[in-house]
């Protein structure tokens, strides 16, 4: 529904046949379900780099492996937005380099699933009217945002943020300084999630329901002191006028998340 045609993607398949979904992991991460402040401390290996809580999203969490804990023993958590057109060939098919290389080539990942919700990296989709109630409830809009595991190793850069938000703070948790991870990924094309020498892997999707649009929460003010612009999905794919939006914060309207 919200991920691409399959049927128009069907001739472009090149990797996976299907996806495998794993219940048993699914997390609402919010205050009364899944939460923890700071650094998760919970003695399982994610590497080098702390995992924090992100509050607000459902994960839909995806089988990649039988011995999972095994096969990603100390490989990090991270993010990738992207547009609703093109999840459904990621998740089959796997991550491609970035077109956009200010800190050289790679896929551009972050720690940060704030950073990431960014709409000039994940886009924001008003729910269709007719989905609502049966799906989404009160739901108005709605954002994914992949969740992958990186080998530590593959890591190649670690960089400041590139939406020119240097003046104020993104995640209390993370410096700005080093929001953005590119993994290298050779001469590869696109990183087949299903290659078992693959260096990052699509674990999950995140998704996030809103009954009002998601720029006016707590955790996205940062936006207006960023790159935020009205060109859709060729950059910031907001899902409303931009100027409506500012005129809604203005008016101090409020959202809140709903959990689906």
């Amino acid at each position: 529904m919200f991920l691409g045609d399959i049927v128009s993607f069907k001739k472009q398949q090149k990797f996976r046949d299907e996806i495998s979904l794993h219940p048993q992991w699914n997390r609402i991460y919010d205050e009364g379900h899944s939460y923890w402040n700071g650094a998760l401390q919970d003695n399982r290996d994610r590497g080098n780099h702390a995992y924090f809580c992100p509050i607000g999203w459902k994960r839909h969490s995806l089988h990649v492996t039988d011995n999972f804990d095994g096969k990603f023993k100390g490989w990090c958590v991270c993010y990738h937005g992207t547009k609703f057109a093109y999840g459904l060939s990621i998740l089959l098919s796997g991550l491609k380099s970035a077109n956009a290389i200010e800190h050289g080539s790679g896929i551009y990942v972050s720690p940060s699933i704030i950073y990431v919700a960014h709409p000039r990296y994940s886009e924001i989709k008003r729910i269709e009217s007719s989905d609502q109630e049966k799906f989404f409830k009160k739901g108005q809009y709605i954002q994914f945002v992949l969740q992958c595991r990186v080998h530590p190793d593959s890591i190649k850069t670690i960089a400041h943020e590139t939406l020119d938000a240097s003046k104020t703070t993104i995640d209390s948790n993370i410096n700005n300084d080093v929001i953005e991870w590119v993994i290298g990924i050779k001469n590869n094309d696109i990183i087949d999630f299903n290659d078992p020498n693959a260096p990052i892997v699509c674990t999950g999707l995140m998704i996030r329901v809103t009954d009002n649009h998601p720029g006016l929460l707590a955790e996205s003010q940062w936006w207006y002191e960023s790159h935020l612009c009205n060109r859709g999905t060729d950059c910031c794919a907001l899902g409303i006028d931009l100027e409506e939006l500012k005129k809604q914060k203005e008016e101090n309207k409020e959202c809140n998340i709903i959990h689906a």
